[in-house]
C-alpha cells in the first residue's frame, strides 16, 4: 500500500473514530444534563407538595385542636387549591397520586399508563424521596415518591411526569449528528485525498531520482522547494548522490588509468621487443662470431633491463604525481644516440636514415621517460615516412630554452586533426595504424612526459609534406662546449 493511501485512510479512520466518540459523549452529556434538570424539577415539585400538605395539616390541627378532622377532605381541598394555583398547567407539573400507608388511593389525577410494578413506593421513610424512570407504551415517565406525616398518619405522595421529550430530543440530536457526521467525513475525505497526495509528492520525487541513479544517471539531483524536513532530506540525498557520483568517477578514473597503463605499457614494449627479437634472430641465423654474439647478447640484456625499468616508469607515470618523478641532470645527445640504436631495426626495415644534429647540453630530466618520448616520436616519423627517406632529430638552445625536434618528410597531418592527436587512442589514418599495429596512444604519452618535465610540446604539419614535433624545455640548461 502506498504511503499517501496509508496517510489518507489512517486520517479518515481517525476522524471517523474521534468524531463519533466525541459526538456520542457530547449528546449523552446533554441528555444527562437535561434529564437531571427534569429529575430536579420533579423532586422539587414532590418536596413542594409534601411541605405544603404538611403545613396545611398543621394549620388544620391548630384550627381543629379539640376535634379530629377528615384527612380525605384535607387532601381533596389541598389538591383543589394546588391545581388552581397552576392555572390549568397540570401537565407541566405532572400528575399526583396520594395514598395511605397501605397503598390505598386517597387522591389521584394520574393520567399516565399504570404499572403493576411500584417498587418506588416500598421502603419509604420520612424525609426520604425515591424516583424511578419507566418506559411504558413507548414513552418515558418519571415517578417520584415520598412519605409525609399528616395528622399523625403517614401519607405517600406519588408524583409522575412525562419526560419523553428528553429522549425525543436525544434521538433528534443523534439524527442531526449522523447527518453532520456524514457531511464532515465526506468533505474531509475529498480534501484529505489531495492533501495526502501533496504531502507525499516530495517522496515520489525522491523515488524517481533514486530510480534514475540506480540506472546509472549519477548526476541526477532532487529539487524540492520547501521549508520542512523534506528540504533537509533532499539536501542530504543530494549530498549522498554527489558522494556516490564522486566515488563512481573515482573508480572509473582508476579503471581508465589501469587500462591506460596496460595500453601504454603494451605500446612501449614494442620497440625494445623489436630490438630484442631482431638481435635474437641475428644470433640465430648468423654463423658463430664471438664479437657479434657478445654484442647481440649484451644488447638483448640491456633491452631486457630497459623493459623492466620501463614497466616501473610507466607505472609511475600513471599512478604517481608529477612532483614525485625525480629529475636529474643528463646529457641529451647520448640519450638520443641510445634511442637511435634501439630503433636501428625499424629504420633498417624501411632504409631510413636518422640524422642527429645540434649541440649537446645538460637538462634536468628522467632519462628513461625522455628516451620513451623520443622513441615514440621517431617511431611515428618512421611510420609516416616512405622508404629510402630521411628523419632529422635536432637539438638547439635559444633564449635559455632547449628545443628537441623530430622532423620527417612523410605523409603529414591535416589541420583538422592537429588539436585531437594528443588524445589517447585518437588515430588520424586508421588503415595505416592497423597496418603498422598503431593504437594511437604514443603522442598522448609524449604529452604527459612533457608535462612531467615542465616542458611544452608542439607540432607543425602539412599534409603531404611532413611533420615536425618539438619538445621545448623551460628548465635550466647548460651547454657543453666542443
Amino acid at each position: 500500500m502506498k504511503l499517501w493511501l496509508k496517510i489518507y485512510l489512517f486520517s479518515l479512520l481517525l476522524l471517523v473514530f474521534t468524531l463519533n466518540i466525541s459526538g456520542v459523549i457530547l449528546i449523552q452529556k446533554l441528555h444527562n444534563d437535561l434529564l437531571e434538570k427534569e429529575v430536579e424539577k420533579s423532586l422539587s415539585e414532590e418536596k413542594f407538595v409534601s411541605s405544603q400538605l404538611r403545613i396545611n395539616s398543621l394549620y388544620m390541627q391548630k384550627i381543629h385542636s379539640d376535634t379530629d378532622y377528615d384527612i380525605d377532605t384535607l387532601i381533596s381541598t389541598f389538591m383543589d387549591e394546588y391545581n388552581n394555583s397552576t392555572n390549568g398547567e397540570s401537565t407541566q407539573h405532572g400528575n399526583i397520586e396520594i395514598l395511605d400507608y397501605q397503598d390505598k388511593v386517597i387522591y389521584s389525577d394520574m393520567k399516565f399508563p399504570d404499572s403493576n410494578e411500584k417498587e418506588e413506593l416500598s421502603d419509604l421513610s420520612l424525609g426520604k424521596i425515591s424516583y424511578i424512570i419507566r418506559t411504558l407504551e413507548g414513552k418515558q415517565y418519571l415517578y417520584v415518591s415520598g412519605l409525609v406525616n399528616v395528622n399523625n398518619s403517614q401519607i405517600k405522595i406519588h408524583y409522575a411526569k412525562d419526560i419523553s421529550n428528553v429522549y425525543v430530543q436525544k434521538m433528534n440530536q443523534y439524527t442531526l449528528f449522523m447527518k453532520l457526521d456524514i457531511l464532515i467525513c465526506f468533505i474531509f475525505a475529498v480534501f484529505m485525498f489531495f492533501i495526502s497526495r501533496l504531502i507525499t509528492k516530495p517522496i515520489n520525487t525522491l523515488i524517481e531520482s533514486t530510480q534514475k541513479i540506480s540506472l546509472g544517471q549519477y548526476s541526477e539531483r532532487v529539487r524540492i522547494k520547501s521549508k520542512d524536513e523534506f528540504n533537509v532530506l533532499s539536501n542530504n540525498f543530494n549530498m549522498m548522490a554527489q558522494t556516490i557520483e564522486d566515488k563512481i568517477n573515482e573508480l572509473e578514473m582508476s579503471n581508465i588509468e589501469k587500462e591506460t597503463f596496460i595500453n601504454n605499457l603494451t605500446h612501449e614494449l614494442k620497440t625494445p621487443l623489436t630490438s630484442i627479437i631482431g638481435y635474437a634472430n641475428l644470433i640465430r641465423t648468423s654463423k658463430y662470431n664471438e664479437k657479434l654474439f657478445f654484442e647481440s647478447a649484451d644488447y638483448i640484456y640491456k633491452e631486457g633491463k630497459r623493459l623492466e625499468k620501463m614497466a616501473f616508469k610507466m607505472m609511475d607515470l600513471i599512478y604517481t604525481k608529477t612532483q614525485k618523478i625525480k629529475l636529474i641532470p643528463e646529457k641529451i645527445i647520448p640519450i638520443i644516440y641510445e634511442v637511435k640504436k634501439s630503433l636501428l631495426v625499424k629504420l633498417g626495415d624501411k632504409n631510413i636514415n636518422l640524422i642527429v644534429k645540434g649541440e649537446d647540453c645538460i637538462l634536468d630530466v628522467d632519462k628513461d621517460l625522455i628516451s620513451m618520448a623520443l622513441c615514440n616520436l621517431v617511431e611515428n616519423a618512421i611510420k609516416a615516412s616512405e622508404n629510402n627517406s630521411e628523419i632529422y632529430l635536432n637539438v638547439s638552445v635559444l633564449n635559455d630554452k632547449t628545443f628537441i625536434s623530430v622532423k620527417d618528410f612523410g605523409s603529414g597531418i591535416a589541420k583538422e586533426h592537429l588539436d585531437k592527436i594528443w588524445q589517447p587512442f585518437y588515430v588520424v589514418d586508421k588503415a595505416r595504424s592497423r597496418k603498422s599495429n598503431g593504437a594511437g596512444i604514443g603522442l598522448s604519452i609524449c604529452k604527459k612526459i612533457a608535462v612531467i618535465h615542465n616542458a611544452e610540446i608542439k607540432i607543425n604539419s602539412e599534409l603531404g609534406k611532413g611533420t615536425e614535433v618539438t619538445i621545448i624545455f623551460n628548465n635550466h640548461t647548460e651547454a657543453i662546449g666542443n
